[in-house]
């Protein structure tokens, strides 16, 4: 999808696009318990997780359901389809709670990019209650068939850089810095899960793991001013940006694709650039009989009339010496 396309949607769904500040209502928590009553509680858990216990009546909304085939995102059309099958509308301010940092962060940066009012993401495992009491605890509510309500945000458009621009960017000369949350084996082209392995060109390494210990710490490392943020895919780079933007409070923005969306582009550049081993071209069979060149009919059948005179013959012999 391109920016124009973006601008489009937005149009079609009634919304409009703009950009945010600086980590604008979108920030990380230890403690939630003023949120709750307040805000709507959203549990990024795998269903079964959410509707056994969590906070009560939270919008069981899993990291899956954001995403189709092959772990693409969905379009944005199919995105406000789901958030208001989810009983969510974008005025709200949401919590998000989960036990997987990884989930959780990336079902809140998607609420965030789609539009949401105001995201804080609980940093403390939901599991065993994360401080909260024993009341507000409870099942979570599944996603209905239709939307209730219909969600109209409002694309935080400014806050995605997409593949193509990029691109263009690079080529002019005038790329912004950009941070691969990848491990590094995988930064240096070590590690290959895509097409090619290595990274963006002039991509600083800092990996989500040690990003997310200093964002504990409250010791960062991450770039001055803005930069760009990417990991594998779209799960990963998602969940990172919100790690720099509501953990970090920096001005990031994402590459939705990711890496994996960068790299199966051979025409694109990179650095440290790396491909899978050649995997052996395996050894030609010998030719089947079946596969052989079919004789001639005409040879078959005197080779056949030949094989019944022998065998007349030798009988007519055999009678012969007999008598």
């Amino acid at each position: 999808m391109n920016r124009l396309e973006v601008l489009l949607l937005a149009a079609a769904l009634g919304t409009s696009v703009q950009g945010s500040a600086r980590g604008e209502n979108f920030a990380y928590t230890a403690d939630a318990r003023e949120l709750i009553g307040h805000a709507t509680v959203v549990d990024a858990r795998p269903l079964a997780a959410c509707l056994h216990r969590s906070v009560a009546n939270a919008k069981c909304l899993p990291a899956s359901d954001f995403l189709g085939p092959h772990g693409r995102l969905a379009a944005f059309t199919d995105l406000y389809w789901l958030l208001g099958t989810a009983g969510i509308a974008a005025r709200d301010a949401v919590l998000v709670v989960g036990d997987n940092p990884r989930e959780r962060d990336f079902v809140a940066g998607m609420l965030y990019l789609s539009g949401q009012a105001a995201v804080t993401v609980l940093n403390r495992p939901i599991s065993d209650g994360a401080g909260l009491p024993v009341s507000s605890l409870g099942p979570g509510t599944a996603r209905g068939m239709l939307r209730q309500p219909i969600y109209e945000g409002t694309v935080r458009a400014d806050a995605i850089v997409l593949r193509s621009e990029l691109a263009a960017e690079l080529q002019s000369g005038h790329s912004p810095t950009l941070v691969d949350g990848r491990p590094e084996s995988a930064y240096w082209g070590e590690t290959i899960r895509a097409s090619r392995g290595g990274h963006l060109p002039g991509a600083q390494s800092l990996p989500m793991a040690e990003l997310r210990t200093e964002v504990g710490r409250g010791q960062m490392r991450l770039p001055p001013g803005p930069f760009v943020v990417y990991g594998h895919d779209p799960f990963e780079s998602v969940a990172y940006f919100t790690l720099a933007r509501a953990g970090a409070r920096a001005q990031a923005r994402v590459l939705p694709g990711g890496w994996v969306e960068w790299a199966n582009h051979p025409t694109l550049p990179m650095d440290a650039e790396t491909y899978p081993d050649s995997v052996a071209a395996p050894i030609a069979a010998q030719p089947t009989p079946a596969a052989q060149p079919a004789k001639p009919a005409g040879a078959a059948v005197a080779a056949i009339v030949g094989l019944l005179i022998m065998i007349t013959s030798g009988w007519y012999l055999r009678r012969k010496n007999k008598a």
